[in-house]
Parts: structure tokens; sequence; C-alpha cells
């Protein structure tokens, strides 16, 4: 579990490097590149790049005084994930994509917060699936939980690449309890 543990900690610092940089206008799209770079070379080539900068650096010097505060807001309110609690599990059941980039059965679950400072108390947000795949260590899937609904949901329809079931529960290791009680109350059960 440390193993997994050490994985997932510096994919939350490569994406919180990422994230920060993206409206970040002193980072040059050459340096941003290399940061989407090391965030997305956590996940399975399977799984598309969530990172991207959307304007270029130029683009963002030379925008309205009103988006350059905007995008200097956005930096600050940048904040790392805050990871939970990872679980084992063996077995899994999956969409028929993702035994085929699988090397065994085991599936590990990181449940971790949002990426911005919200105000609001510490909740889950993502849960990342890593397993070992041909690839190495890699993120193969992940769930969201929803603001409006408070359940875990999947991020796309394409059940293919789906964990339909995570599979057995093996093992629990637990970091820091989230504040919302939803989150809390889930985090709190087996």
């Amino acid at each position: 579990m440390e193993t997994i543990k050490q994985f997932i900690e510096q994919f939350i610092l490569d994406e919180y490097n990422c994230n920060k940089a993206k409206t970040d206008i002193t980072v040059t799209d050459g340096e941003y590149k290399t940061l989407q770079e090391k965030a997305y070379n956590h996940y399975h080539s399977i799984m598309p790049n969530p990172y991207g900068r959307g304007m270029s650096q130029e683009r963002l010097l030379n925008d309205e005084p009103m988006y350059q505060e905007l995008y200097k807001k956005n930096v600050k309110e940048t904040t790392p994930r805050t990871l939970f609690q990872i679980k084992q599990y063996e077995k899994p059941k999956l969409g028929e994509g993702l035994p085929r980039w699988m090397i065994n059965d085991t599936l590990f679950a990181c449940y971790t917060s949002y990426t911005k400072k919200t105000g609001k108390p510490l909740s889950y947000n993502k849960l990342f699936y890593v397993a070992e795949t041909a690839e190495g260590l890699k993120i193969i899937y992940d769930l969201t939980f929803g603001v409006k609904e408070q359940e875990w949901r999947h991020s796309h329809a394409l059940k293919i690449n789906q964990v339909l079931d995570a599979g057995k529960l093996i093992s629990v290791e637990k970091y820091q309890a989230p504040e919302e009680e939803i989150s809390l109350a889930d985090y709190n059960k087996e």
C-alpha cells in the first residue's frame, strides 16, 4: 500500500503544479507542456488527457484586465488534493477494455478532495482507481463525487473502460477524514 500512497501523492503534487500553472501568465507554453505531460504521465494511455491550458501564454498576457484578475485568482485558489484513504480490492468487475491493460486483478481506490479552495467543508471529489498495467502503475479510471447529488458517478458513458464494481475489499488505509457529513459517513464505513 505504501507504493500506491507514494504514487498517488506524487500524482497530487504533479497535478497541483499543472493546475496552478494553467492560468499563470508567467508560465511559458513550453513550461506548461512539461507540467501537463508530468501530470498526465500518471494516467494509463487509454485515459483521455484531462489537462489543457486552452490559451497560449501570449493570449493570457494580452487578455482584458478583468480576465487578468480572474487568472490571478484562479492561481491563488488552486490547491493540492487531500488524500483521504486508499482501499485495496481484488477481483473487480470491469468493462471488457480494462482487463486488457491490467497485469493482475488487484485494484486500488484512492479517495481525494477538490483542486480548488471552495470555502466549504473538506469533501470527496475524485476517486482514482490505480492498477499495475503493462505501462507500470497507472490511474486507469476515476469517479466523480457529485456536488448536487452527493454520490459517486461515472465520468463517461463508455462502459467498456469502466470499473463496474471494485470487487472484494482486502484492506483500507485511512489518512485524513473529510469534514463534509456525507463524505465523512462514507469514509467511516467499511
